[in-house]
């Protein structure tokens, strides 16, 4: 440290120039970082999903069972997860954190392929989940009056759709409405019947008729030439005209058995405000800048617009107009309480010269951080600026220590010189370096943070201490710089000589209840003692416990509609068009349209696959209605449109997980009859809670499912079994996908089907023809029995065991003090032997991450009092100044409770960071006082006049540090949301801590050295040797 500050004040010309360096390369930096709403957040999570024509009990047993199997025995696996539904198969890994998720995926691809799948399971998809996740922007495209749908999709074919792939930036993009062709023949059951013929027979003929491909080589003039055939097909007449031969020998044109359509289609269906659209999901790339990732998209979609005639872009949601917003908003909170710190500055330093000296030290600190942020690839956002705003207030404690010594130094000195100046930052050099060390320090333990959070935060805690260890640097070296060229020479050291001559009413009201509260210690210590226990067990239980803190809700949002699973996408369609005029008829007070544009995506639920009974709808209310209130209006209007059985819910695009189920029960067995009974006891407890509201379990969706029971005494007498009446239903009632036809200079798949002539009626389903091994004809019926029935929805299971989740939504602010009371309810039930239960939701997600939190916690503790003792060189005065730690608590309970905020992983944070803070003004106070020890003076002598030399700048910085925070801590934007309760608790935690530390530390101390000098005293009459404890200097601990 002394050779800092020697360097610093003889090297004036090169520190200038360091400094010069460090503002240009921070200013360059800023504009080099990645912008983003929320940090990076890598989630050791891959999902596989597969494809299954085949009701959930057939997906489980052929493609969910064998995959959970295969990927079991991967190395560190927490837990795999599935849900079987129907046709879709959904298998979630979890691995342990730090884990590659990457490289995991290519296993998980690798292992998936030595499956062997029946027939008709298409290849399953990896997935990892991250900020790719999620979708960074919403649009739709349309056509104005005039352009066909046909040809709006060739512009996007053409040129929209590659314009996005070749986005930078982008990692991959969802299109809900385009059509695709392909051509269908379509056979007609009773003309198949008449012939003799399956469905299967006309595929193989079909499909050879479709062959081509290489033939061999031709030896030609010497060379050899590649041969290759080709079909001759070149239209749809022709492909009428293939023949298929029946059982009797017969000829059957192609065009005798049905009829071969062009069709162009889609999975799903898009409209906006009523017009047919093409929705697009926009997804960025994990690393990428979201404001340039933006700001690419906005800029094709201009060019397009002129370039493509008739051709429209509504902006549904863009991420990155929420990131301008948030940063925007955090950036004016932080520079207003920068402005409020400076003034705070002013006031208690009342000279200009001191003030902008201790003031240099805020933007060289940012600047230095952000110069480290883009040296460790940290991005700009929320949270990192949120660490670096709250730092504000904390950078300059160390430069108003500094000048204040400095000040006081020259004004005692009889020659004033660079000596002073060195000698009177070398004096509290040691206070300010364990000071900082210690808020340093408290970050250390986030890295044991694991999950989410840890990542959330890391940040955070990382920006915060660079700004911290900057400020450190800055006050070591440029404020004694500056004070020397500033400070030195000035005649007058004006407006701090009336406070050394004449003690102001603080300082001698501070003198009396020191005086007096050391002379009743015991008094004064049950009084902050009985504070601090009615605070724990009066006021924190009134306090609600949210995961996180939840902000004023945005104005898009969007309706999610799950119909029966037996719904098609026309009949989800029907019901979409009611919901949207009920929307568009929807006005405010003032007759203007209650929401500003309506998108639905039929069929789509933020899958690529189609679910025909699902849909959504996207909106956006005008700025003058309240969107909680619309949200609520209209999810209970709109829910009069679906039938019994349905589903509705409404979120917000981005943040929101009000969709989700708030409390979850988990009961896990092998039998599914005990589980149905448990799940049954359970929502029967459940319904008696008055906050649960929703209660329903993953059993209690049913679809509808045709059963073909075969008689396999009846099938024995005809010489077939159960997989040749399988085969054959198959070629019946599934697509054959045969291939690929060349046709009008493109390439359309080809498929065969049956036309509808098996729908409506279960006895269509009875007559279809089964061929003996006798070549005899015998319908379905003959042999097997139809019928309708019920089945669950889907099947879930947890580590290769089914698993039922009975669920609710908790109703008050305070879900995590709810949950953990109804689950402590029902984990008192009996449940039937064998079955398993356990909690998640939100209350599992609190009691995971407060619980990391909270060890934290402890670990910052034992990290700041032995950076203490390390610095003090024994353990007797960090013993003393860890007595301000309770103190904060009180403060930071108080904050909460005024503000209405609640407990959450900001606001804990923000007690993690009282640990740091707090423990500074104790620090420059005792480091004073054992300086006066040093010098021979007695304890109490020495107690007194730190406190009054110290008051100055104990206040100064705790209010400066409070004045940083206030517009954090009541600001309203989203930007602030992160960092409001957090910035509560600081602001209410120092308060108090700064009132109580200026009197119980003191009083610890003295009761510490008293104990001490007993002690030696006692030794000393025994005739150990030990001298008594002097007045002097403290011996070590």
């Amino acid at each position: 440290m002394n050779s800092l500050i020697r360097f610093s004040m003889k090297n004036v010309a090169a520190v200038f120039i360091i400094v010069a360096m460090l503002f240009g390369g921070g200013i360059y930096a800023s504009t080099g970082l990645k912008i983003d709403n929320m940090p990076d957040v890598s989630i050791p999570y891959v999902m596989v999903t597969a494809q299954y024509a085949a009701p959930p009990q057939d997906v489980v047993e052929q493609v969910t069972k064998p995959i959970e199997k295969k990927l079991s025995g991967m190395e560190r696996i927490k837990s795999i997860s599935s849900t079987s539904s129907d046709q879709t198969a959904s298998i979630l890994i979890r691995f342990e954190e730090g884990v590659d998720t990457d490289r995991k995926k290519a296993d998980i691809e690798s292992l998936i392929q030595e499956i062997a799948f029946p027939s008709g399971v298409e290849r399953p998809r990896v997935s990892t989940f991250g900020v790719a996740s999620i979708p960074s922007y919403y649009l739709a495209v349309y056509g104005k009056e005039g352009v066909t749908q046909s040809q709006l999709e060739e512009h996007f074919t053409k040129t929209i759709k590659p314009g996005f792939q070749a986005l930078r930036g982008l990692d991959h993009m969802d299109v809900i409405g385009d059509r695709s062709t392909h051509l269908s023949i379509g056979l007609l059951p009773d003309r198949l019947r008449s012939y003799g013929l399956t469905p299967a027979q006309v595929s193989e003929a079909v499909r050879n008729a479709l062959t081509s491909g290489p033939a061999g080589t031709v030896e030609l003039e010497g060379n050899t030439l590649l041969a290759r055939m080709n079909n001759g097909l070149t239209s749809v007449k022709q492909l009428e005209e293939i023949a298929v031969q029946s059982p009797q020998g017969d000829t059957i044109r192609l065009t005798e058995l049905g009829k071969i359509t062009e069709i162009s289609e889609s999975k799903f269906i898009a409209r906006l405000d009523d017009q047919p659209a093409i929705g697009i999901l926009l997804y960025k790339a994990n690393g990428a800048n979201a404001v340039e990732f933006s700001t690419g998209a906005d800029r094709l979609m201009s060019k397009w617009e002129s370039e493509l005639t008739g051709v429209t872009f509504k902006k549904v949601y863009n991420y990155a107009d929420e990131v301008k917003q948030s940063i925007g908003g955090l950036v004016r909170e932080g520079l207003v309480g920068a402005l409020l710190a400076s003034l705070m500055i002013l006031v208690f330093l009342r000279n200009m010269r001191m003030t902008l000296i201790v003031l240099i030290s805020i933007p060289l600190s940012v600047l230095i951080a952000l110069l480290l942020m883009k040296w460790m690839d940290i991005s700009l956002n929320i949270m990192t600026l949120g660490g670096m705003f709250i730092a504000i207030g904390r950078v300059v404690d160390d430069s108003i220590v500094v000048i204040e010594n400095i000040y006081a130094k020259l004004y005692r000195a009889e020659e004033r010189n660079e000596s002073v100046i060195a000698l009177a930052t070398k004096e509290v050099a040691n206070a300010i370096t364990s000071s900082t060390l210690t808020t340093v320090g408290v970050f250390a333990p986030i890295g044991m943070i694991s999950g989410a959070a840890g990542q959330l935060f890391r940040p955070f805690a990382i920006t915060l201490a660079c700004a911290l260890m900057a400020s450190l640097l800055v006050a070591l070296t440029v404020i004694p710089m500056l004070a020397k060229l500033l400070v030195l020479k000035q005649a007058n050291v004006k407006g701090h000589d009336a406070g050394e001559h004449k003690p102001s009413r603080i300082t001698t009201g501070y003198r009396k209840l020191l005086v007096w509260s050391l002379n009743h210690r015991i008094k004064t210590l049950f009084i902050s003692i009985l504070l601090f226990i009615v605070t724990m067990v009066a006021l924190v239980p009134q306090l609600a416990f949210t995961l996180m803190p939840e902000g004023t809700p945005p104005r898009q949002f969007f309706f999610t509609i799950k119909l029966p699973y037996e719904n098609s996408l026309k009949a989800t369609d029907n019901v979409m068009k009611e919901m949207e005029a009920e929307l568009r008829a929807a006005k405010d007070a003032q007759n203007k349209p209650l929401f500003t544009f309506i998108e639905t995506l039929v069929g789509y639920a933020g899958d690529p696959n189609a679910m025909p009974y699902m849909a959504q709808i996207y909106t956006e209310v005008n700025e003058e209605a309240n969107v909680e209130q619309v949200r609520r209006e209209y999810k209970a209007k709109l829910e009069a449109y679906i039938p019994a059985g349905s589903e509705l819910d409404t979120r917000t695009l981005v943040g929101d997980s009000s969709a989700a189920p708030d409390f979850v029960y988990v009961l896990s067995g092998e039998d599914a009859v005990q589980l149905r009974e448990a799940a049954a006891i359970i929502k029967q407890e459940m319904i008696k809670f008055p906050e649960l509201s929703e209660i329903k379990d993953s059993l209690s969706e049913a679809s509808s499912e045709v059963v073909i029971d075969v008689d396999p005494r009846k099938a024995r007498q005809f010489g077939l079994t159960p997989a040749i009446v399988q085969g054959t239903l198959q070629t019946w009632l599934f697509q054959d996908k045969i291939g690929e036809y060349r046709y009008q200079e493109g390439l359309l798949s080809t498929v065969v089907e049956t036309e509808k002539g098996l729908s409506g009626d279960l006895s269509a389903v009875g007559q279809i023809q089964l061929r003996t091994p006798t070549q005899e004809t015998i319908s379905v019926a003959d042999i097997a029995t139809i019928k309708r029935v019920k089945s669950p929805a889907s099947i879930k299971r947890d580590n290769q065991k089914q698993v039922i989740n009975v669920t609710a939504k908790l109703n008050g602010q305070n879900k995590g003090g709810i949950s953990a009371q109804v689950a402590a309810s029902l984990d008192l039930i009996q449940l039937p032997d064998g079955v398993g239960r356990s909690v998640s939701g939100i209350s599992a997600d609190i009691g995971d991450s407060f619980g990391q939190l909270f060890i934290a916690m402890a670990a910052a503790v034992f990290v700041v009092y032995l950076i203490m003792v390390l610095t003090f060189g024994n353990a007797t005065a960090p013993f003393a100044i860890m007595f301000s730690l309770p103190f904060a608590a009180i403060g930071g309970v108080l904050g909460l409770i005024v503000t209405n905020e609640s407990i959450n992983i900001t606001s804990l944070i923000g007690f993690m960071m009282l640990i740091g803070i707090v423990v500074t003004n104790a620090i420059v106070y005792i480091d004073k006082a054992q300086q006066l020890r040093e010098a021979g003076q007695d304890v109490r002598s020495a107690l007194i006049e730190a406190g009054i030399s110290r008051l100055r700048p104990i206040i100064m910085t705790a209010g400066a540090t409070i004045m940083a925070l206030l517009p954090l801590a009541f600001g309203f934007g989203h930007g602030t949301l992160i960092s409001r309760g957090l910035a509560v608790v600081v602001i209410g935690g120092l308060t108090v801590s700064t009132l109580l530390t200026l009197v119980v530390v003191p009083i610890m101390y003295d009761m510490i050295a008293r104990r001490k000098r007993k002690k030696n005293q006692f030794l000393d009459q025994q005739g150990n040797g030990a001298a008594p404890l002097t007045e002097g200097k403290e011996t070590s601990s």
